[in-house]
């Protein structure tokens, strides 16, 4: 493919090189990557970030929910959850939490990716099926060795003063010989209760350590590599929950890999096979004072899948042809009891055993695709995509009444919706896409495109079994209709760049907390969703401005009301200024209100608000940097939009952001 084919508007390139406290830099675009958008260091700032999800939110137009200090829910074009694919090196990994407290860029391995490319937007058939918010694409490439060293490591360490928070990290590779090698991670990070601007304190604390090890061969255009990974998060408090996380741990094995081909226009064949299990734990008494009834859900997801995938190039048009599995089940029971009896319940015991919220769901999706990038001049690329995906759905537990219970799942079903899971539900889902990029002048690209996704119905949405959230056997999945249009300018020291979009739903799966007083269920209805993205950069020799802003509107037309967790109108606005081996700045982070809110879902409206970070790094060796820096400077009260309702502490109406945060990093190569 060109290298644009992951390089266009609305597609964000970063290279990371350690997830705890991340400075993100970008892949800098080829000359036929004319719509790559470059992400600054110093605009992307420096600060601290708990995880994957914290750290997708420095990206333009990309925002994130918070429910507590880990486990940030990122949000893209006012879509979330399952309408987003977080694709790890081929591989993709579902949370085990119903409530997300484990959502998947929590635990994806940012710290080990060469490049995490962020799509925006419905930009490509190849990555899994759905998609239709976007993609966060992270891929690993074999380590380079100097000629002179069979070995190198990489090594990080900070501290955030607010919330006492620590960690650390070293990454290892070694030359084995013969094009062979083997990688190492291993990181861990600790971190306490921070404060808001108006010092209270918010239930924020978690400790997470992963490691991870890979063995690779890499040599004559042929490479496959063998990945082990393990990530462990514990006492995990969430204030925006009325449960925590005593436990979560999430393993992944990966095989992936290609061989280049001189067969006629046959030029590469790329492979992977993966297999992730996460296991979680979350109660309302382990890491908070008990109430009048003790309650644990244990909870497990376990995913495998593959992809085969063949390149050809032939004339003017490159080409992908391929398929992949996914095959995700999820199993997660209620126990609850008295207070006085919360031994019984850690302990799980049968008796206890309220309700099969996850009865044994199993969703597998096989899929064929196909994808062109066809140069038509020198100055015109159209590129074609085709989907097509069958979906199979089952619950084997939903006929099976838990011990310590009275009803079955299907009971429930019954009741809400009139119908059972007795049988497996199937879809035939395609989807495609079009789309033309066109350079009208030196510097200057537009494009238009326009696409179809289906998303189905993940284990929530259609099998949820508990007295007051209930899934639907029968939804249907979402058909995604969206159009792009946009224009990026590029100068030898600026760039700009515009894009709107109009995203028409038809069966958006609505998670509806209106119709039934006091239930949660879900239905299908038409919804609209659309937006304006706009960033730009400009230098000024040491100086350089750059900055973003994104509006989304989200609408539910069938019963005319806004859609819920649709972000307002937000961005950021940096000025730094660098030389010789020192470089510090200032940013602006703002939102403003947003009144437009679905009152069963959402929190409440939410104000606007600016903050001010300062920043900055000095390289103090060769391959050695110290990074400095206070986020919310002026100690600035206030939430995001998206973030959850703060259930443990009534004073706050939704679990508020950090108060002044003083950090400081250091990072070392060798």
């Amino acid at each position: 493919m060109h290298s644009s084919s992951q390089l266009r508007l609305g597609a964000y390139t970063l290279l990371l090189s350690t997830l705890p406290m991340q400075q993100a830099t970008a892949q800098p675009g080829g000359a036929e990557a004319p719509t790559a958008v470059r992400l600054d260091p110093m605009a992307t700032d420096l600060a601290p970030y708990a995880d994957g999800g914290d750290l997708l939110r420095s990206a333009p137009g990309v925002s994130a929910g918070r429910m507590g200090g880990h486990g940030l829910d990122p949000v893209i074009r006012g879509q979330s959850q399952n309408q987003i694919n977080i694709v790890d090196s081929g591989s993709m990994t579902y949370g085990a939490c119903p409530n997300r407290m484990d959502p998947p860029a929590a635990t994806a391995g940012f710290g080990r990716a060469s490049s995490v490319t962020v799509e925006r937007g419905y930009q490509s058939v190849t990555h899994a099926a759905g998609g239709s918010g976007g993609a966060v694409i992270l891929e690993r490439n074999p380590p380079e060795f100097d000629e002179q060293s069979r070995w190198s490591v990489s090594t990080h360490a900070g501290a955030v003063e607010n919330g006492s928070t620590f960690g650390a990290g070293v990454n290892a590779s070694f030359d084995l010989g013969e094009g062979f090698y083997l990688m190492g991670f291993t990181e861990a990070q600790d971190a306490g209760n921070y404060t808001d601007g108006s010092g209270a304190t918010v239930r924020s604390a978690y400790t997470q350590t992963a490691w991870g090890l890979t063995l690779g061969y890499a040599r004559d255009g042929a490479d496959l590599a063998l990945d082990l990974e393990r990530d462990r998060t514990t006492d995990v408090l969430f204030p925006g929950a009325g449960m925590d996380s005593p436990m979560s741990e999430t393993t992944v094995y990966r095989l992936r890999g290609g061989v280049d081909m001189d067969a006629g226009a046959l030029t590469r064949i790329e492979g992977s096979a993966y297999l992730s299990t996460v296991d979680h734990a979350m109660d309302n008494f382990t890491l908070r004072a008990v109430g009048m009834m003790a309650a644990r859900t244990p909870s497990r997801s376990d995913t495998h899948g593959g992809k085969i995938e063949a390149q050809l190039a032939f004339g003017a048009t490159d080409a992908k042809i391929g398929m992949d599995l996914q095959s995700n089940n999820r199993d997660a029971m209620l126990y609850s009891g008295p207070a006085a009896m919360q031994a019984q319940v850690l302990t799980e015991n049968p008796a206890f055993a309220r309700f099969n919220m996850w009865p044994d769901v199993t969703t597998r999706q096989i899929s064929l695709y196909a994808e062109s990038e066809t140069q038509l001049g020198a100055d015109m690329m159209l590129t074609l995509g085709a989907r097509y995906d069958r979906v199979r759905a089952s619950a084997g537990k939903a006929d099976e009444v838990p011990a310590g219970a009275a009803v079955s799942p299907n009971t429930l079903y019954n009741a809400q919706y009139g119908t059972v899971f007795d049988k497996s539900r199937t879809e035939n889902n395609l989807g495609g896409l079009a789309r033309l990029d066109w350079q009208v002048a030196p510097g200057a690209t537009l494009f238009f495109g326009a696409s179809r996704v289906v998303r189905t119905a993940d284990a929530t949405e259609r099998a949820m079994a508990k007295s007051n959230w209930i899934g639907n056997p029968d939804i249907a999945p979402e058909k995604h209709h969206q159009l792009d249009l946009g224009v990026e300018m590029r100068g030898g020291d600026w760039s700009l760049m515009t894009a709107a979009f109009v995203d028409e739903v038809d069966d958006y799966i609505l998670r509806d907390a209106f119709s039934a007083p006091g239930m949660t269920t879900y239905r299908n209805v038409d919804a609209r969703l659309a937006g304006i993205e706009l960033q730009g950069r400009r230098a000024f020799g040491a100086w350089e401005l750059s900055g973003d802003a994104t509006w989304t509107y989200g609408q539910n037309r069938s019963d005319d009301r806004p859609l819920a967790q649709i972000p307002p109108l937000a961005g950021k606005v940096a000025l730094s200024y660098g030389a010789d081996a020192w470089r510090a700045g200032a940013r602006v982070n703002w939102a403003v209100k947003q009144t437009r809110i679905d009152p069963a879902r959402d929190p409440a409206a939410t104000p606007g608000y600016a903050t001010l970070d300062l920043f900055g790094e000095y390289e103090v060796a060769p391959g050695s940097v110290l990074m400095a820096g206070v986020a919310n400077l002026t100690d600035r009260t206030y939430a995001n939009h998206l973030s959850r309702a703060n259930v443990f502490d009534p004073a706050m109406v939704q679990v508020n952001e950090p108060g002044r945060s003083v950090y400081l990093r250091f990072e070392a190569r060798f």
